[in-house]
């Protein structure tokens, strides 16, 4: 098992934690007709789970050794962490993991700008992994405070390389429910749920996203006669 196996025990940063900025931005009509809203995780379990992951992913036997890294630990110092994994990095600059998990620790606090560059060169190291690909697509959307243009894209590029690939899945819902598009929205959701452990934050917040999609396609479709949409298919995968 891989020491970034780890890491992926600081994942769900939290849903809405993550992504209110991109919520609010509906039109007051979109806001009457309601919303898509997870329950808040809150800076209190964030900052637990973040530093988890970031004491797994320095804990190789030689950060250990340094005192600094080691009170940050026992102090649930996650700004100490954070510094480490920055100066970690600027010591060994090609390693997508660690610019990856520090990615998502800028991500935790809001520093969107440096999550997005940190997040770049994570991408740029290693092009073909699509949870790299996503993080990177959550970030620059966070930035600029919408998934249209680039985020979407870089969404697309993530499921073409794995169509397992949870956040973006969730990020695809996203912009499908933005849009209206409450059958592509499910599409993906529904997928999400089957690959998010059960009893968990990240699945009721998804299960209750799908209901509220659920809800909405019924109004639409509610005594009209008109068929199920369109939903996208499944990418290919490219022949051995």
């Amino acid at each position: 098992m891989s020491l970034w196996f780890g890491v992926g025990a600081f994942v769900v940063v939290a849903l809405v934690f993550l992504l209110v900025p991109l919520f609010r931005q509906k039109s007051a009509l979109a806001g009457r007709q309601g919303d898509v809203r997870w329950p808040a995780v809150g800076v209190l379990g964030v900052l637990p789970a973040l530093t988890v992951g970031l004491y797994i992913y320095l804990g190789a036997p030689a950060i250990l050794k340094e005192q600094a890294l080691t009170q940050a630990q026992s102090n649930y110092d996650v700004d100490g962490m954070v510094k480490a994994l920055e100066d970690k990095l600027k010591a060994t600059p090609n390693d997508p993991e660690g610019w990856y998990a520090l990615g998502r620790a800028y991500i935790a606090f809001t520093r969107y700008a440096d999550a997005e560059q940190a997040l770049s060169k994570a991408t740029t190291q290693a092009p073909q992994d699509a949870r790299i690909i996503a993080q990177y697509a959550e970030a620059m959307a966070l930035k600029q405070g919408s998934l249209d243009g680039r985020p979407l894209e870089l969404v697309q590029q993530a499921l073409e390389i794995s169509y397992e690939e949870t956040k973006a899945l969730e990020l695809a819902g996203l912009s499908a429910f933005q849009k209206e598009n409450w059958a592509e929205a499910l599409h993906y959701w529904r997928r999400l749920l089957k690959l998010l452990p059960k009893e968990t934050e990240h699945h009721e917040a998804i299960a209750q996203a799908v209901q509220m999609a659920e809800r909405k396609l019924d109004l639409r479709l509610g005594g009209t006669g008109m068929p199920m949409p369109a939903v996208p298919a499944e990418p290919r995968k490219a022949p051995h």
